[in-house]
């Protein structure tokens, strides 16, 4: 489920992914958030404590992969 919630969190949000990857002020904490709510639809309940480490990590890791290749 949070491999599923990265993935469509990345692809909902490419601009935000990009605008992360950059270091744009506050758009982290946007993504960040994003994913939750997304883990939240998939799911149908909100992430655990290790769940939403995994996925933020998963989130940051997309974003460094982006910053990377630009």
């Amino acid at each position: 489920m949070i491999e599923r919630a990265i993935r469509d969190t990345v692809a909902q949000e490419s601009d935000l992914v990009r605008s992360a990857a950059g270091r744009l002020p506050k758009t982290w904490g946007v993504l960040a958030a994003r994913g939750v709510m997304t883990f939240r639809q998939l799911a149908g309940r909100a992430p655990t404590d290790a769940e939403r480490r995994a996925l933020w990590a998963g989130l940051w890791h997309a974003a460094e992969e982006l910053r990377a290749h630009e």
